[in-house]
């Protein structure tokens, strides 16, 4: 019988690290394997513009962008660094970040790797209140695999 394969979805946050921890207390290593997942954003064209409406150029633009892009995946990294430490019992047997809208990007992961559950933890910034946060959200009605939300 193959193990269970997990992906752990992450932002660093502590409900993502609350998740991680209550995956560590139900996991063992001969029966999962787990992904440990986070996604990064490409950084919005709007800021492109400056005051009166004078483009960047293309230099500018240029090193800007890629300036944001190593600021969003050092972010990332130091995410996938501080939620990989909650995993002691099973620790993370890949690790990836993506790039994209961060709840398309986890189910299209997750399909395409052929997860069979996805953890991840609750957040409660969106217009949703306290439910769950926009991401969650979006993971748990586009998923076609189960979804454990930890809060």
């Amino acid at each position: 019988m193959s193990p269970m394969s997990i992906l752990l979805a992450t932002d660093g946050s502590p409900e993502a690290l609350a998740a991680a921890e209550w995956l560590d207390r139900w996991v063992h290593p001969e029966t999962v394997t787990i992904t440990l997942v986070t996604v990064i954003s490409p950084p919005s064209l709007s800021w492109t513009v400056g005051a009166g409406g004078y483009m960047l150029d293309a230099d500018v633009y240029t090193k800007t962008y890629q300036q944001l892009i190593d600021e969003e995946k050092e972010a990332a990294e130091k995410a996938m660094r501080d939620t990989a430490q909650q995993l002691k019992a099973c620790p993370p047997a890949k690790e990836e970040i993506l790039v994209g809208a961060p709840a398309k990007a986890i189910v299209e992961y997750a399909t395409a790797h052929h997860i069979d559950l996805i953890v991840m933890g609750r957040r409660g910034h969106s217009a949703l209140g306290n439910l769950m946060g926009s991401v969650s959200f979006g993971v748990l009605h586009r998923s076609p695999v189960p979804v454990t939300i930890v809060s």
